[in-house]
């Protein structure tokens, strides 16, 4: 079996726990890959405000893919970035207007909301290091990067039918992608973890299958099919373990602990 030079994992449900926790087991394997020289980066739908500070709870170094892979971050400086086009943005402002769903609009890296539905603010931000503006109007803000929008509604049923329609509604657009039971992502076309993945192995010169990607919800599909292992957590979709060579146990049992001992620490 080739060595792993890179692990890239998913944040949520994958590394953090439902209270946003990771295991003290999971944190000190982190610190041994990365003492052997393994990168280990984490790959979130999170903005960067979110997820850096999960890098550093980790005692990481590396860059972050945040945003569903639409910017790779290190620190202050953006490696790369792919953003939604300001047409599309209006759009789809457009749509959650005439059809009454709640959009959370991320513009130079600021997360603003016109419904300020506290419910779903409180949920989505609790635990995740995040702030948010609240606007009267989209119309106030001047759009500039718009990095990814995001539906949320606690109709899982409903999110199923927004995410097929808007799939084919802006095919070969956006990417339209779930990533949580309640969240629906739009990022740019070429926006993706998976785009994200291949940007970091090109830069450090990481062959595919040198690459171990773990996950659970479908915005991780692309990033698993752009690794040599590729593993699901036991709370997985049923997409993504479809393509996995490794189901390890759920977020709740350590799951990712127990591939990396499988795969890496062996």
């Amino acid at each position: 079996m080739t060595d792993i030079k890179l692990l890239i994992t998913d944040i949520d449900g994958t590394v953090l726990n439902e209270k946003c926790e990771f295991t003290p087991k999971l944190k000190n394997y982190f610190q041994i890959l990365t003492n052997r020289g393994i990168k280990v980066v984490l790959a979130t739908g999170r903005m960067f405000m979110g997820a850096d500070p999960v890098r550093e709870a980790l005692g990481l170094e590396t860059p972050v893919v945040c945003y569903q892979g639409a910017m790779v971050k290190d620190k202050d400086k953006i490696l790369f970035q792919n953003s939604v086009k300001k047409e599309i943005a209006l759009e789809l402002i457009k749509l959650s207007r005439e059809m009454k769903f709640h959009l959370n609009l991320y513009n130079d890296d600021v997360l603003i909301v016109e419904d300020d539905n506290k419910k779903f603010m409180e949920d989505y931000t609790k635990g995740r290091f995040t702030t948010y503006k609240a606007v009267k109007s989209f119309d106030e803000i001047q759009l500039n990067v718009i990095s990814k929008l995001l539906l949320i509604t606690y109709d899982e049923n409903e999110l199923l039918y927004y995410r097929d329609l808007f799939k084919e509604k802006f095919k070969g657009v956006l990417q339209v992608v779930r990533s949580h039971k309640y969240y629906l992502e739009f990022t740019d076309i070429n926006a993706s973890k998976g785009n994200a993945l291949k940007f970091l192995s090109d830069f450090w010169g990481i062959k595919k299958e040198e690459i171990m990607a773990s996950g659970d919800q479908d915005n991780d599909y692309d990033m698993l099919l752009n690794a040599g292992i590729k593993v699901a957590m036991g709370n997985a979709s049923d997409k993504l373990k479809s393509i996995a060579d490794y189901i390890c146990p759920p977020i709740d049992d350590d799951g990712l602990s127990n591939a990396i001992e499988k795969y890496i620490l062996r």
